[in-house]
């Protein structure tokens, strides 16, 4: 990812393009708007806040006068800030706005900006699978079907092991409906991913046989 405009920076292109998860919906920026936790690819965890425009990291702690790659990388998965026209889809991380119900928006050459849709970016699955990611779904159905969850049979009646891709394991009991995962909905997107993998025959029916049994 490549541009002579002068206002491109290092943190700018590590913002669109180094592997991130920001998260709005786990642990302590659960139900709190404006706070979201930027998880990097080595396992870091930042909490950012964007009405006060702070994050955790060592970079925006020891420089004010800059805003940190994790600070830009959620300003353009929520649309606060576009992606630059120069900036190429195909170099975007593939984690890009994967886990947060919001739209980014792209700037375009008169100075505008159009909205960038989950259903033509680079990160969407596509096809008729049972992952892809239908207009009327509910944001925890699309962090069901999008997020790099594992699912395990693990014993009858209905009880399954899901592995997030955050390394937490979670225990879902699809015939009582609960979850050990502390999302306070009614089905959160664990017990989804279940059910999708059940229904398609991807795991055990809840009885321990196969799907094909």
């Amino acid at each position: 990812m490549t541009s002579n405009h002068a206002d491109v920076d290092d943190r700018t292109v590590a913002a669109l393009t180094e592997v991130m998860s920001v998260l709005d919906s786990v642990g302590r920026v659960r139900n709190v708007p404006g706070l979201y936790l930027v998880v990097s690819s080595s396992g870091s965890e930042y909490l950012v806040d964007m009405a006060e425009g702070r994050c955790e990291c060592p970079d925006d702690s020891h420089r004010p006068s800059v805003t940190c790659k994790h600070r830009r990388r959620v300003a353009f998965v929520i649309g606060e800030r576009p992606i630059p026209e120069w900036a190429n889809q195909d170099a975007l991380d593939d984690q890009f706005g994967l886990h947060v119900d919001a739209n980014s928006t792209r700037a375009v050459p008169d100075g505008g900006v159009a909205q960038v849709t989950a259903d033509n970016s680079s990160v969407t699955q596509s096809g008729n699978g049972p992952f892809t990611v239908e207009p009327g779904d509910d944001p925890r159905t699309k962090r069901a079907k999008r997020e790099a969850i594992d699912v395990s049979f693990l014993q009858k009646p209905g009880r399954y092991e899901v592995y997030s891709e955050l390394d937490s394991v979670y225990m879902v009991d699809v015939l009582e409906e609960t979850c050990s995962c502390p999302d306070e909905a009614s089905r959160c997107k664990h017990l989804r991913r279940v059910d999708i993998e059940i229904r398609t025959g991807l795991v055990p029916r809840p009885d321990g046989r196969l799907p094909d049994a």
